[in-house]
């Protein structure tokens, strides 16, 4: 609880330093001036944490001063600006309640599952949902490398090369793990009140975004809360087919209920929900709430924007795309061709394309930074064009599956907009969704025809969350016509509401259970690190130097253990099988090579050869639980009657550690 509240305060104080940019663009009476100071903010301490750590003097000290820095800069940039660069209507105490009302639903949504994920049960067990092993846990051992202040941070599961990730949004977490006292310590604990903190600066953002274009309190409330609740039909199918089979119904227990439309014939793409942004991709969700923060300033202020504005909202896209450079270059590609579109209709389009290609500058040096710190090298190679791999079984009916409550809702809100303008007279700054109608449209094309070759699903996961943050401007606009036509909007609302909901309530559900063991198509629901694992993992935590390679069996385990070492005992490894974009598993790479020699020292009884194994690949500790002992139980007896070459350090009743001399 310390920990957490620690954390908390740390970071809020993260957010302060962009306060005067979001006050400048929108106003301090705005809560849009505040959402968007705030992302402002957490990417200027993420640079004021970088910067001492590029520096080789990391310290809470340096640490600090990097962030007064950074606020006083953007307190000496904003000086002088007392009336907002971009004016929106007044926000009420309506507005506040309506976005309010969203946080709560985020909250009951986003905070179960990551409270329970590591609990520890009576035995002393800590157990976690299987599909936090796939990015929260792996996303502590990121916090664990970045904590450890190289530059740029090492790969955990490949410690000789750089990591080739995008790790900006876990710069805030990492710098307070390699800072904070033992007492305040917390590598969990510190990812979760992050998440959570991202999760409503997320929502906060994908609501002024969509108030901009429409500021009505509660239908854009709506709009907001209907994406999260309501998307996808997987769940309601899910039933519907279990109760037409006679099976339980609980059996939906044993489903990745977001993912139906992919595990079920005819096996098509895989789109999440908003919800798994709050529990799992929280550096994307950054990522999305900076990009809609600079189209919130294209939806009230248009091509006719000020170069100040202009400015900002390049600072906002290129924060995205330090935060995840695609995402960010998708949100860039919005955000100018809303411009070119707007700039089209002023009779000035010349001059107005001139100006905003200000903005161009802090996206095009983000990407050059994200490029200098090694986060995407071989990305471009990595991207494929064309209806490939699961797109290629994409039907329409697996995409109403996956996304048809959302998309009706789209298509009766889009089809609203077609009605005359005297049919819409009263409906105050009632903009046209022009950013919307891109990013969702967009979204949908990267959806069908681009894909990753080191991960089929990815493009696929953000383009549907981006159609997701796009539409509630879409959903709020049916809210407000007149007469049967709202009515009309209202009734499809509710009928996606309960066609959508039971996917995310079953997947809230699922998602912090923790007590369901049966066998998934991966391995047990429930990942189980034992009493005996935990102690051991602690020990190597604070017995062994924070550099030091500490070797496990990587090709034996399952793929709930495949980074027990670099996420527990946070320390890195000679070599790994990642299933993240890291790329462990794909045949003939340095990661396959690698983990082939480490298999070999395991399975090896040549002691002398494993001895051998051990000290060209650097390895300093030997690490040998029941896995190792089931898989190799000829090889690895041989470390333990070996002391001159694998001295043991440490044995419990599950756990041998053994030190390479």
């Amino acid at each position: 609880m310390i920990a957490s509240l620690f954390y908390s305060a740390v970071y809020l104080f993260a957010l302060v330093p962009g306060l005067p940019l979001g006050f400048a663009l929108f106003g301090r009476r705005q809560a849009a001036g505040w959402v968007a100071g705030g992302l402002f903010g957490y990417v200027l301490t993420a640079l004021a944490i970088w910067a001492p750590i590029q520096l080789g003097v990391p310290s809470a000290l340096a640490f600090s001063v990097g962030w007064a820095v950074a606020g006083a800069l953007a307190w000496f940039l904003a000086r002088g600006i007392t009336v907002p660069l971009v004016a929106l209507p007044p926000w009420t105490s309506r507005d506040t309640r309506a976005m309010a009302a969203v946080w709560l639903l985020t909250l009951v949504i986003a905070v179960p599952p990551l409270a329970r994920a590591g609990a520890t049960g009576p035995a002393g067990d800590r157990y976690y949902r299987a599909y936090f092993t796939a990015d929260f846990v792996w996303h502590a051992a990121l916090v664990a490398e970045v904590s450890k202040f190289a530059s740029p941070p090492r790969n955990p599961y490949l410690a000789n090369r750089p990591i080739h990730y995008y790790w900006t949004y876990f710069l805030l977490p990492g710098g307070v793990a390699g800072i904070a006292p033992r007492a305040l310590a917390g590598v969990d604990t510190y990812l979760k009140v992050n998440a959570i903190g991202t999760a409503l600066l997320f929502v906060s953002a994908i609501f002024v975004c969509a108030w901009t274009v429409l500021p009505r309190a509660w239908p854009v409330a709506a709009g907001v809360a209907l994406a999260i609740l309501a998307s996808s039909a997987e769940g309601a199918f899910a039933l519907w087919r279990f109760w037409r089979a006679g099976a339980p119904l609980g059996e939906v227990r044993n489903l990745n209920i977001d993912a139906v439309a992919n595990w079920w014939p005819p096996h098509g793409l895989r789109i999440d929900g908003l919800q798994r942004c709050f529990w799992w991709v929280p550096q994307h969700s950054m990522a999305y709430a900076l990009g809609l923060a600079a189209l919130a300033v294209v939806n009230a202020a248009g091509s006719a924007a000020p170069a100040g504005a202009i400015a900002l909202a390049g600072l906002a896209l290129a924060g995205s795309a330090m935060m995840n450079p695609f995402v960010g270059g998708i949100f860039s590609l919005v955000w100018g061709l809303a411009v070119v579109i707007d700039a089209s209709r002023s009779g000035d389009f010349g001059r107005r394309i001139l100006r905003h290609s200000l903005a161009a500058v802090p996206v095009v040096l983000a990407l050059a930074w994200c490029a200098g710190n090694q986060m995407v090298e071989g990305g471009g190679s990595a991207l494929q064009f064309g209806r490939l791999g699961e797109a290629r079984n994409t039907t329409l009916a697996n995409l109403m599956l996956s996304l048809g409550p959302a998309i009706v809702m789209v298509l009766a809100g889009v089809g609203l907009q077609l009605l005359p303008p005297d049919r819409l007279r009263g409906q105050p700054d009632n903009r046209a969704p022009i950013a919307a109608l891109l990013l969702a449209a967009l979204s949908m094309g990267l959806l069908h025809l681009v894909r990753l070759n080191v991960d089929a699903s990815w493009v696929g996961f953000r383009a549907g969350q981006m159609f997701l943050v796009a539409i509630p401007a879409l959903i709020a606009r049916g809210f407000i016509t007149p007469g049967f036509q709202r009515r009309i909007a209202i009734v499809t609302a509710i009928l996606a509401l309960i066609v959508g909901a039971p996917t995310t309530i079953i997947d809230a559900y699922n998602a912090q259970d923790i007590t369901n063991f049966s066998e998934s198509p991966i391995g047990p629901w429930t990942v189980t690190i034992t009493r005996d694992e935990y102690e051991g993992l602690e020990w190597v935590r604070t017995n062994t130097p924070a550099a030091a390679i500490v070797q496990m069996e990587p090709m034996a385990r399952a793929r709930q253990t495949w980074s027990l070492i670099p996420s527990f005992a946070q320390r890195r490894m000679a070599a790994g099988q990642p299933i993240s974009l890291l790329g462990g598993t794909t045949p003939g790479t340095e990661y396959a090579e690698k983990a082939e020699r480490v298999r070999t020292m395991y399975q090896t009884p040549n002691v002398q050869q494993a001895s051998e194994i051990a000290r060209s690949l650097r390895i300093d500790y030997v690490w040998v639980d029941q896995v190792e002992r089931n898989s190799y139980p000829g090889g690895v007896a041989k470390f333990e009657a070996s002391p001159p070459l694998f001295a043991p350090v440490f044995k419990n009743g599950e756990v041998s550690i053994y030190q390479v001399r």
